[in-house]
């Protein structure tokens, strides 16, 4: 029988700034199995932010401008004179245009899981989120948590609130909008209310006090803003010149990791983890409802059910 062919990873070039905490805690454990350490693509607080979730960090690179391509000298320094052809780990969009620009072949590693965090308390995180006596609470998750726009999130859970249920969506203070949605929460009386948590970027540390998670990215279409840059605005953009701030990737591993913990998923369809999902049912035990983003009616019908039958 033959052997199953296995990939020889020269070096790990990891962009953090597009990743949640999740899939950096998985990206180390990776990377120390193979005793290899990250070419962090950022600044020096991307490589601590790396560095503090476990991935072992050798140096880090930040592209001027943000324009990887003129940072090709000091990649060919950070991976060395003999990268061209090799085999690099990328864990990010700009990370493979990197391991392009020094002639290397990029490849996504296949990560695990990452251990679990102990979960905070229930009670405490609840009382810090205002949460009224007998209400739900819903997190928004994306990874990274730019990803998403939590005024659309808030829209479907404020349709899921008028259903009879009060709900509190918990969101990153990062997500899209953040700011104008808060000055919706609640508005005219409603059942619903935003609390923002920079904690919800490692779902799982506060997976005791959520009743359901809707899982949101950038394929979910919102509005002209949320679409991919032209070539103009990117570049205008890259010149630092410009307000515009571009959406980004996004990957499955904070929707993944709530499902490990038995967290019912109100997932939007399209998006990495309404992908990853569908390659491997199993992944979610606790079950998963799909809905199209154009129709937030629908996704309110599927909240709703989901957080009643949690109880």
């Amino acid at each position: 029988m033959a052997r199953p062919h296995t990939v020889e990873h020269r070096a790990l070039v990891i962009e953090p700034s597009a990743l949640a905490a999740p899939t950096l805690r998985a990206a180390g454990a990776w990377a120390r199995d193979r005793g290899l350490r990250a070419v962090v693509l950022g600044t020096g607080d991307d490589a601590l932010r790396a560095a503090r979730l476990g991935v072992p960090v050798r140096v880090s690179v930040a592209p001027p401008v943000g324009a990887v391509a003129l940072a090709r000298p000091a990649l060919r320094r950070a991976l060395g004179p003999a990268i061209r052809g090799s085999t690099v780990a990328a864990m990010g969009p700009r990370a493979h245009a990197a391991a392009a620009a020094v002639g290397a072949r990029a490849v996504d590693p296949v990560v695990s899981l990452p251990v679990a965090p102990v979960p905070l308390d229930r009670e405490r995180l609840r009382a810090e989120w205002g949460v009224a006596p007998g209400a739900a609470v819903c997190m928004l998750v994306a990874s990274p948590p730019r990803a998403c726009d939590a005024r659309v999130a808030l829209d479907v859970v404020g349709r899921a609130a008028v259903l009879g249920r009060a709900v509190t969506l918990v969101a990153h203070p990062d997500a899209r909008h953040a700011a104008r949605a808060s000055g919706w929460s609640g508005v005219a009386g409603g059942a619903w209310h935003l609390a923002l948590d920079a904690r919800t970027e490692d779902p799982e540390l506060l997976v005791a006090a959520v009743d359901a998670a809707l899982v949101m990215d950038a394929a979910t279409p919102v509005d002209a803003d949320a679409r991919e840059p032209s070539a103009w605005t990117a570049w205008w953009a890259s010149l630092g010149r410009a307000a515009f701030r571009p959406m980004v990737g996004s990957d499955a591993m904070g929707a993944l990791v709530m499902a490990r913990a038995g967290v019912p998923l109100v997932v939007a369809e399209g998006t990495a983890a309404d992908r990853a999902l569908a390659a491997d049912p199993s992944s979610a035990p606790a079950g998963v409802t799909r809905f199209s983003a154009r129709r937030p009616n629908l996704g309110a019908l599927a909240l709703h059910a989901a957080l009643s039958a949690a109880g």
